[in-house]
């Protein structure tokens, strides 16, 4: 399957999505409007504090229980967090090509409706998944509706300002790096002589568009790298994180941390575009049967050797 096709698969699927959360986003928005109209700004403001807490317990109840919906966290205003976030890398082999062999068009609303988890055994985590973004977006709407309110409190009449339009001009995206909110995102094992010696890999394959150092690469596993490389091969640079994962290097959800943190740009050099989770999805996928060709196998002869440091 191409990237195109692959792509064209994961926003069917979106649609879907994006149907049943937008409904019970409304309803449940609508319905705390409709409640407050009755009540004063003590008591609204004290059943919107209720609504926050309610679904901040029900969001955490969900993530212990569903370790698969932990990235979604990151992704739940993005309206393509199916192709953006970790979810489907995170799903089980079988639970994936469940995902891929199901047909859009099959989907029947009016069955949903009488029943949210009727479609779970062909798409698995599907009514988990809308109820997760779902409580996300209610949460994000609450805590919105209560820092809008104190802003307004601390803010003189005589100062408040009109929101100031948004600018069209479009801008080519700065290479800032993001800062990691953890200290070890990848959760790498990798000690100093190890990532040395992958340090002499990259370079001798080249997989990215200038030398690597020592302190680069450490500096890119902590997420906080000083310099951006670009990729000259997005396969190879996927081929080489999911070695360092099968092998148990570093996290399974190496895709999302990479993408999340913005630390590579891809191959194409007219435009400063970031991997993302979908460059390394489409990367992953063609690089299963590649193992043997020459750079593949020099990548992973070279992981092969990291046990013995």
């Amino acid at each position: 399957m191409t990237e195109e096709e692959l792509k064209i698969k994961f926003d069917h699927i979106q649609g879907i999505f994006n149907r049943c959360i937008n409904h019970a986003n409304q309803v449940l928005t609508d319905s705390i409007a409709a409640k407050s109209v009755y009540l004063n700004k003590e008591q609204a403001d004290k059943l919107e504090q209720q609504e926050y807490i309610r679904t901040a317990d029900e969001l955490v109840q969900l993530y212990i229980r569903y370790s698969v919906l932990n990235d979604i966290q990151s992704f739940y205003s993005v309206s393509d967090f199916f192709w953006e976030s970790g979810f489907y890398e995170s799903l089980k082999s079988d639970e994936k090509r469940k995902y891929m062999s199901f047909n859009p068009l099959s989907f029947d609303y009016s069955r949903y409706e009488q029943d949210n988890t009727v479609y779970d055994e062909e798409l698995p985590y599907f009514s988990v998944v809308v109820k997760v973004v779902v409580l996300e977006r209610y949460s994000a709407y609450l805590r919105k509706k209560k820092e809008d309110k104190v802003q307004v409190e601390m803010q003189p009449q005589q100062e408040r300002k009109e929101p100031q339009p948004i600018q069209d001009e479009y801008q080519e995206p700065k290479i800032i790096p993001h800062i990691a909110k953890t200290e070890n995102p990848f959760k790498s094992i990798l000690n100093d002589r190890q990532i040395e010696l992958l340090v002499e890999c990259i370079n001798e394959v080249e997989i990215f568009n200038a030398p690597m150092t020592f302190e680069d690469l450490k500096a890119i596993l902590s997420c906080k790298p000083k310099v951006i490389f670009r990729s000259n091969n997005n396969r190879q640079v996927a081929f080489l994180f999911s070695e360092l994962s099968s092998r148990g290097f570093i996290t399974s959800n190496w895709q999302s941390v990479i993408a999340n943190s913005r630390l590579f740009l891809t191959k194409n050099t007219k435009r400063d575009k970031y991997l993302n989770q979908g460059d390394l999805a489409t990367a992953t996928n063609y690089v299963k049967d590649l193992e043997h060709e020459k750079e593949y196998a020099t990548i992973r002869n070279y992981i092969k050797q990291l046990k013995k440091l």
